[in-house]
């Protein structure tokens, strides 16, 4: 996306254009069309996912901001019982983490993946590289968040909330040598990443800084009943009307698209109540982070 000037060839051949108007090489063109970024269209080349501008973003948000009212009612006893038993377990600094990182974006997802209304991210021979859902909007969405994964064993994956200012740092974390055995050894309580910033990892009794999800626990019952209202929500026909600012005949793009933006939207509306906390910020970003086990079949 960012190579060259491929974001000016993309967002010009939105509407299609010809191939002479779009300053890019071939060897641009055929990484373009390898990743189904664009596509021919007769003798024209098409931008191949939604471009949305102030004119759609504008109505969707407006939309959203108002049926995400009654998804938050829905959802902000669990998310204040989450808030509890999270102080009680001494790492309420995971609240955000938990609501948005593992309710709202990993549950959510996979509710809905399981519903089939998602596209499916399967690497198959003709995508080997990646095969997620590409859209752009403007204007951006301030301070939104998304979810990493890091993979450290075959049970256990490091989960990482990040935003633009933190994704570096987390990066860093992920990359530090040994963070698997560290984050296991309860003799552990403080990591050192690559580039020298201290990573608090255990409190002082010993127990874990990082919830465990995918247990089966309490956490994981409270993290589930934040995501059931808004997948349902996203799988009925109450969504439609979010549906008719996306521009694509694809629907379960547009559901990614859609669900993006109310995540985000109830997670604003949750920290406005007081029901969430902001994202943490600054130095110690321990709060960013969850540990996700892998349950044997």
């Amino acid at each position: 996306m960012s190579d060259g000037n491929n974001g000016r060839a993309l967002y010009a051949a939105r509407h299609g254009a010809a191939r002479r108007d779009l300053d890019i090489s071939d060897e641009q063109l055929a990484k373009l069309l390898e990743f189904r970024l664009v596509e021919r269209d007769g003798e024209r080349l098409r931008t191949a996912f939604p471009v949305l501008g102030p004119g759609e973003m504008g109505p969707l948000r407006a939309a959203l901001r108002r049926l995400a009212i009654p998804l938050v009612d829905a959802v902000e006893k669990p998310v204040r019982e989450l808030a509890t038993e999270l102080r009680r377990r001494g790492i309420g600094h995971s609240l955000y983490a938990m609501v948005f990182g593992y309710a709202l974006d990993l549950l959510l997802w996979q509710r809905l993946r399981a519903e089939e209304a998602v596209p499916d991210t399967t690497l198959t021979a003709e995508r080997p590289w990646w095969n997620g859902a590409f859209w752009a909007i403007h204007p951006p969405r301030a301070d939104s968040s998304g979810t990493n994964f890091h993979r450290l064993t075959e049970d256990l994956t490091l989960v990482a909330v990040w935003s633009d200012a933190t994704l570096r740092r987390l990066y860093d974390l992920a990359a530090t040598p040994r963070i698997a055995e560290a984050l296991r050894d309860r003799h552990v309580s403080v990591v050192t990443d690559p580039e020298g910033h201290h990573w608090r990892v255990r409190l002082d009794d010993g127990r874990s800084a990082l919830p465990l999800v995918g247990v089966g626990d309490v956490l994981d019952e409270l993290a589930s009943a934040i995501a059931a209202p808004v997948s349902a929500f996203l799988l009925s026909r109450a969504c439609q009307e979010a549906h008719r600012y996306i521009t694509t005949g694809d629907r379960k793009v547009a559901t990614v698209v859609i669900s993006h933006e109310l995540i985000w939207e109830i997670t604003e509306q949750l920290i406005a109540r007081g029901a969430c906390t902001r994202a943490p910020q600054g130095e110690d970003l321990t709060g960013l982070l969850f540990l996700l086990a892998a349950r044997s079949s």
